[in-house]
């Protein structure tokens, strides 16, 4: 178990997963969107950015078949799924949905 692993265990609150790969253009595209809703919901939500080519063992877990792949877990539970490219606006409101 990694570390990324060990802290999500530990969360009760809602968690985004988001699974990229460094060679993946629109994985990159998302980064900045991921970023800045980390930094808006911080209060309430806990994000994790996995790279699945370091975390294998993890993207196999969470049945990451294509990236970007967003996992959202509530109580450690997984409670949304969403692969491909979204706006801020689409992640931001499924997010507050969520909550």
């Amino acid at each position: 178990m990694n570390n990324t692993e060990n802290k999500i265990q530990e969360i009760d609150s809602l968690t985004l997963l988001q699974f990229y790969a460094e060679w993946c253009y629109p994985c990159k595209m998302m980064m900045p969107v991921v970023n800045t809703l980390k930094d808006k919901l911080e209060d309430w939500l806990n994000v994790h950015q996995v790279d699945v080519d370091e975390a294998q063992d993890m993207a196999i877990q969470y049945r990451v078949r294509a990236v970007p792949t967003f996992v959202v877990l509530k109580n450690n539970q997984e409670v949304w799924r969403s692969s491909g490219v979204l706006s801020e606006k689409q992640l931001e409101e499924q997010l507050i949905a969520l909550r």
